[in-house]
This record gives structure tokens, C-alpha cells and sequence, in this order.
């Protein structure tokens, strides 16, 4: 390769990561200057989310029933569907058959 098609790979690189450079101060700025609460208020605020984890994880551990049961209606009412409609098919396909049946039976085609 020539001296120039390095030059202008190094050149994309060093643009590439002065923009990302940039955009990551400017992202810094714009979190401090928009932020909704002061730094002590989010760091308190992270520290209870992060010590109640444990309560709520036991909490959904030790009842699950709530959950479970949701997704077992849930599921029941998917399967009764499925299978309302498989039976509604079937019933049809079958009368189908049986008008043709006898249509073939009686020599004349209703349609």
C-alpha cells in the first residue's frame, strides 16, 4: 500500500475518535446540567434500589403463586383457543365432505 492510503486510514481513525471523544464530554455535560437530582440524591437514592433487591427477590421467590397462575390462565386460555378454532375447522371440512357426498349421491350439484 502507498504512504497516502495510510494517511488517510490514519486520518478516518483520528476523526473517528476525536467525534467520539466529543460525544462522550458532551453527553457528560448534558447528564450533569439535565440531571433531575443532585449527585448525593442519586447515589441515595441507587443505594436503597440496590439494598431492597434482596427483599423483593425473596418476596417473588418464596410467592410465586401469583405469577404462576397468571401464566397458567394465560396459557389455558391460548390452548382452549387453539384448539375452538382446530374444532371449528374440522366441523366445517367435514360438512364440506358430507355435501359432496351427497351431491356425488344424488347426481345433481347444488352450487
Amino acid at each position: 500500500m502507498s504512504q497516502e492510503s495510510y494517511k488517510s486510514d490514519s486520518d478516518g481513525i483520528l476523526l473517528f475518535l476525536a467525534g467520539m471523544a466529543l460525544g462522550m464530554v458532551g453527553g457528560g455535560l448534558a447528564g450533569i446540567l439535565f440531571a433531575p437530582k443532585s449527585g448525593d440524591e442519586l447515589r441515595a437514592d441507587a443505594n436503597a434500589y440496590v439494598r431492597g433487591l434482596p427483599g423483593r427477590m425473596n418476596d417473588e421467590l418464596h410467592n410465586p403463586n401469583a405469577r404462576t397462575r397468571e401464566f397458567i390462565d394465560k396459557t389455558r386460555y391460548s390452548i382452549e383457543s387453539q384448539v375452538g378454532k382446530v374444532k371449528k375447522d374440522r366441523d366445517a371440512d367435514r360438512m364440506a365432505k358430507a355435501k359432496k357426498a351427497e351431491e356425488l349421491a344424488s347426481g345433481y350439484d347444488f352450487n
